[in-house]
């Protein structure tokens, strides 16, 4: 007589041996979504920091001048690097008149700035800091 088929239990997987080639592959697969997800987010982050510096740009460039001079164009980029210092004053105070364990609700926040702010300047003084091309006139008013 012959044997009966074997009934298939939908949901029901075999084991995958821990050695086999199938989980080598599935091994795989997992490190390359965490590895193009991670590269997702770091270029998101990027961009983010890349846009909110524009923006800064775009609200503090005088709509009054057609052309910034290079002398002009760096003012305005320690304008940029000190952007910070009214919060990190209000920080301090805060700090400083509480005396408490509550003085350090703040401190990730400060060290959010200074993080920021050691970056940037550390991109300024070593290979130039990105910001837009506001010496020439016709790309200023694009800007704007």
């Amino acid at each position: 007589m012959p044997k009966a088929p074997k009934a298939n239990i939908p949901g029901r997987q075999k084991p995958i041996h821990p050695q086999s080639r199938k989980a080598a592959q599935l091994a795989r697969q997992a490190n390359h979504e965490q590895r193009v997800h991670r590269a997702h987010g770091d270029q998101a982050t990027k961009l983010e920091v890349l846009g909110n510096k524009l923006l800064w740009f775009k609200e503090n460039v005088d709509l009054q001048k057609k052309v910034y001079s290079k002398l002009e164009l760096c003012l305005l980029v320690e304008e940029y690097l000190h952007r910070f210092d009214e919060e990190m004053e209000q920080i301090e105070l805060i700090k400083n008149s509480l005396k408490t364990r509550q003085g350090g609700q703040h401190m990730s926040r400060e060290t959010a700035i200074k993080t920021t702010l050691e970056r940037d300047r550390r991109e300024y003084e070593e290979m130039g800091i990105e910001v837009p091309d506001i010496l020439n006139g016709k790309r200023l008013k694009y800007f704007r």
